[in-house]
């Protein structure tokens, strides 16, 4: 009865043991908010016509990033990495990120067609 209740026990730490994200990487949610970010910044530079330029203007916007969500560039090479082994997670960020950049995108071209778009007079309006 005794080594029943052992091997009982030993079974059900093992499918206790959920293997989840290592606390030393950053957790997806803070991780897809990061990659946003980057990539939002990302786009900005490619608009840059000069590469010098573009190099120039990166690497503050970049450490920004990692100040804002208090990070290092380090952490988040190790954290690319495990994600990059893990590319369900990852996938699924990518997923998000997508939407929300699709909405983004979206929104902003609302925008600019309505301040590209001549207001009727107001005698037509009436």
């Amino acid at each position: 009865m005794t080594r029943f209740l052992l091997m009982l026990l030993v079974v059900c730490s093992i499918f206790a043991c959920k293997p989840g994200i290592p606390k030393d990487i950053i957790q997806p949610a803070e991780m897809e908010n990061i990659l946003h970010d980057i990539h939002v910044v990302d786009g900005y530079v490619a608009n840059i016509p000069t590469p010098d330029s573009a190099k120039k203007v990166a690497s503050p916007l970049y450490k920004g990033i990692f100040k804002k969500y208090g990070v290092d560039s380090a952490l988040h090479a190790k954290s690319m990495t495990y994600y990059y082994l893990h590319p369900d997670v990852l996938t699924k960020m990518y997923d998000n990120i997508s939407t929300r950049l699709g909405k983004e995108r979206d929104i902003e071209a609302n925008k600019q067609q309505k301040s590209t778009t001549p207001e009727a007079p107001k005698e037509l309006k009436n």
